[in-house]
């Protein structure tokens, strides 16, 4: 038996739920990564200089042009806040969320001439999910933990430098990002 939008309840006119994937920020690259498991626990290779083997060409092709200036490693203890929204001009940062830590990044083109300029872009990192998330220059990006504690490890094409540093901030609820930060319940 098929029902007539009359069968149902004022108020609960059906809406098609959605399932279109928003397309991904120019210059932003997901690298999802092979997890070797076994009854011993697990292992991921995070970065790869050179491909001496089958299966390593992409994780060598990610890293390839990267200078990789500074490794850096940040574990929230706090529940329930966002990581500042932030961008740089001219370093890139390459993020990953290790186990059993989860995450959800956020996104924003501040590029004028991108083609995805002031779009967003979330990803949902760790708890399985093995993935490199490369950032350029110009795209704002934060972070929520949505598992306490909550670790990143990220990678970035330039040194800090304290006395000149490149990031800049912009405001955790800005309009364009302020309603991507809650967890979605579908």
């Amino acid at each position: 038996m098929e029902l007539a939008i009359t069968d149902l309840l004022d108020g609960f006119e059906p809406v098609p739920k959605s399932y279109s994937r928003p397309q991904p920020l120019a210059g932003v690259e997901i690298l999802p990564l092979q997890r070797f498991v076994d009854d011993r626990g697990l292992f991921l290779e995070l970065y790869r200089a050179e491909p001496t083997h089958p299966g390593t060409e992409k994780l060598t092709a990610f890293f390839a042009g990267v200078p990789v200036a500074q490794l850096n490693y940040s574990l929230v203890t706090a529940s329930d806040h966002v990581k500042g929204l932030h961008y740089h001009l001219g370093q890139s940062d390459i993020w990953f969320c290790p186990p059993p830590s989860k995450l959800k990044v956020v996104m924003l083109d501040l590029r004028k001439g991108s083609p995805t300029a002031g779009q967003t872009q979330v990803v949902v990192l760790g708890d399985g999910k093995d993935a490199l998330v490369k950032i350029p220059p110009g795209v704002a990006h934060g972070y929520k933990p949505l598992t306490v504690p909550c670790g990143l490890f990220y990678v970035v094409t330039r040194c800090f430098d304290l006395d000149a540093p490149d990031e800049y901030r912009v405001p955790w609820d800005h309009p364009l990002v302020r309603d991507l930060w809650p967890v979605r319940n579908e």
